[in-house]
């Protein structure tokens, strides 16, 4: 393995969970390992699509709802995905959800895709269903001196806003 691509699994994972790239999702990246919950597979598919791993979110998508889609499409950059955030997550044995925000940056704007997603078990792999889709004006609006959902820790007037 070389040196950047060991550098990048020591590096935090960007599903901010708080552990290493190698920690985290890049054992499902790799399918060593499988998500045990929806949640861990949510987090692994928004470290997916910020990686721009469109393989993994083919075959994390549950067939009978992923229509037309094409490994390609799902390995388009079409953002840049900065920061995700759980807000509620439920696994039952068979099928669940998990409620998140994902923080975006395009044509240099912070925007914020709002949704509930739901899952399904088959076997043993949990796989992304659709979702609920909530409105931007309402999802992704940020108080005057909040901190920015970029995770820099800084208000947001002082960051991304800028």
């Amino acid at each position: 393995m070389g040196k950047r691509m060991t550098e990048q699994h020591q590096q935090a994972c960007p599903c901010k969970s708080g552990k290493t790239y190698q920690q985290c999702c890049l054992p499902f990246h790799d399918n060593s390992a499988k998500p045990e919950t929806c949640e861990l597979l949510m987090r692994s598919r928004f470290s997916a699509f910020v990686l721009q791993l469109g393989a993994y979110l083919f075959t994390t998508y549950d067939s009978g709802f992923r229509g037309s889609l094409t490994v390609e499409q799902l390995s388009e950059k079409t953002m840049d995905w900065i920061n995700l955030q759980i807000i509620a997550t439920e696994s039952l044995e068979k099928t669940g959800f998990v409620e998140f925000k994902a923080w975006y940056i395009e044509n240099d704007r912070l925007g914020c895709h709002h949704e509930r997603s739901n899952f399904v078990k088959k076997g043993d792999q949990w796989l992304y269903c659709d979702g609920t889709f909530y409105p931007e004006e309402k999802s992704g609006k940020i108080a005057r001196n909040g901190i920015c959902p970029c995770g820099s820790g800084k208000k947001y007037k002082r960051c991304c806003a800028l």
